[in-house]
């Protein structure tokens, strides 16, 4: 079977929620890169925090890490695999709209001698995007990225 047939394939095995994920990923992620670019991480975090009410859904978290999955899919494909602070930007902002309590965390660990530093989104201390090891392979800063500063202004 032809490669483009596969990929079709998959995507008609997904649940209709899993496709309307999928398909507002691919259609949002390019958006939350370009306001990255333009409105820097805390100040776009900031915004998305307010606009989003806090909940406090309980999803299973399985159904978390597939949702973040299937963002990973969408931006892989939209944006390359090295946009790891796009596409969890928009997980958080995702799962928060849905009531679902998340952290956006950023780490770093050095690499060949140059600074290498990863986004991902955690729910209970989980990661839901990456690897579990996600933390201990890139050292965490202590707190989840917090749009708090710009909450004032």
């Amino acid at each position: 079977m032809p490669p483009r047939y596969t990929k079709l394939v998959r995507f008609l095995a997904l649940s209709w929620p899993e496709r309307r994920t999928l398909l507002a990923a691919l259609a949002l992620l390019p958006l939350f890169r370009l306001a990255l670019r333009f409105r820097g991480l805390q100040r776009l975090q900031a915004r998305l925090y307010r606009a989003v009410p806090k909940g406090a859904a309980q999803p299973a978290l399985d159904d978390l890490k597939r949702t973040g999955a299937l963002v990973n899919a969408a931006s892989n494909r939209l944006l390359g695999p090295d946009n790891c602070l796009t596409r969890s930007l928009y997980l958080w902002w995702l799962l928060r709209r849905r009531g679902v309590a998340c952290e956006l965390r950023i780490g770093v660990k050095m690499n060949d001698g140059a600074l290498d530093a990863h986004a991902w989104v955690e729910h209970a201390g989980v990661p839901l995007n990456d690897r579990d090891d996600v933390g201990e392979r890139f050292g965490a800063f202590d707190d989840a990225v917090s749009p708090s500063r710009f909450l004032t202004r």
